[in-house]
């Protein structure tokens, strides 16, 4: 019989402060694309950025350190992802010195059928017409299948999130709206 592998913790030399993450759900293709823009506080030098994310494809990733001109954004050596340990490892030439700096990443997934993450919930219109709902579920470690985090317990930070919804479709949330506004659309 198999044994399961022990559940290994994050590192704690990269510590996420703030997240910005923008999602853009395609409820046709059932797909997303995502950004995340993290406020991270270096604590001790290293090489790797260890975070979790699970059925994300990570198509671009830079770090900037903020009290650095905007030209000198570091990009990685590369990213190696682990579905067995549900980690992307990012991978730097040099070490990184400790300090504040911002992840970028850019990223796509699927909206699934696993109530796990970012997925797919189909609902009746009044109209009888059939329709998709994308819906998350991130208790208690499946936020890394929606976007690259830090996706334990003991590993806070604050949030800003923002959504691209087709007009005809509302985004609901459990805090208050901040803004909400359309796209395209000329002043």
């Amino acid at each position: 019989m198999p044994q399961n592998k022990p559940f290994q913790r994050l590192p704690k030399n990269v510590i996420p402060k703030h997240y910005k993450l923008q999602l853009v759900p395609n409820l046709e293709k059932f797909t997303f694309n995502g950004k995340t823009e993290v406020k991270v506080s270096i604590v001790n030098s290293t090489k790797e950025i260890v975070l979790n994310s699970l059925d994300l494809d990570l198509t671009s990733v830079t770090l900037q350190y903020d009290d650095s001109g905007c030209d000198s954004a570091l990009t990685p050596l590369g990213v190696r992802l682990s579905a067995p340990d549900e980690t992307a490892i990012i991978l730097f030439e040099k070490p990184l010195r400790e300090g504040d700096a911002t992840l970028y990443c850019e990223f796509t997934g699927e909206i699934n059928d696993k109530m796990k993450g970012l997925y797919r919930s189909k609902y009746l219109t009044p109209g009888g017409e059939e329709r998709y709902a994308a819906v998350t579920q991130f208790e208690a470690t499946d936020a890394r299948r929606c976007f690259p985090c830090w996706d334990e317990p003991a590993i806070k930070a604050t949030f800003d999130i923002s959504l691209e919804v087709p007009a005809d479709r509302v985004a609901l949330s459990n805090m208050p709206v901040k803004e909400e506004k359309a796209i395209g659309e000329k002043n």
